[in-house]
């Protein structure tokens, strides 16, 4: 259960950094200085592609770390379930809303190479963002060790009668 929290809570902040982002930093900025006259270029694009590799990698770095063994894939799993799941919410909602095709992007091969990139950069991310989760629980697990290990010297050294 504790590996379905961490992949979860992973998903969840890596889509919560990328909507604050794109939606909290990137789209007044870029709606203050270029208007709407940008909408049509490959920026919002990349932008969009850094975005979302910077989100899954925080996303996959929490995922890992909270993981209570194999943190390297519960890191990963982040990136592969937000796009495992991401199909069936837009068959869901297309079935229950309004009955459009909810693959429309995709019948472009724009939208096919897009989706592939962000899968890619999606999946890179997060498998980093786990390498690091994973460097990073071990090194605070090593400064508890270190501290404990003192804690124990010193009361050992401490008089009797303090």
């Amino acid at each position: 259960m504790k590996s379905f929290g961490a992949v979860l809570f992973g998903i969840l902040l890596a889509l919560g950094i990328g909507v604050l982002v794109m939606l909290g930093i990137v789209a007044p900025v870029f709606t203050r200085f270029f208007g709407q006259s940008l909408a049509s270029t490959a920026l919002p694009t990349v932008v969009l592609i850094f975005v979302a590799a910077f989100s899954f990698y925080f996303g996959g770095m929490f995922a890992s770390y909270r993981a209570p063994s194999r943190r390297k894939l519960h890191g990963t799993l982040v990136g592969l379930i937000s796009f495992a799941v991401s199909p069936l919410v837009n068959a869901l909602t297309s079935a229950f809303g309004g009955g459009s095709d909810p693959f429309a992007n995709l019948r472009t091969s724009t939208g096919v190479l897009l989706s592939v990139v962000l899968f890619a950069t999606v999946l890179g991310a997060s498998y980093v963002g786990a390498r690091r989760g994973e460097v990073v629980y071990a090194h605070n697990a090593q400064v508890l060790r270190q501290r404990e290990i003192r804690r124990q010297r010193e009361q050992a050294s401490a008089p009797e009668g303090q």
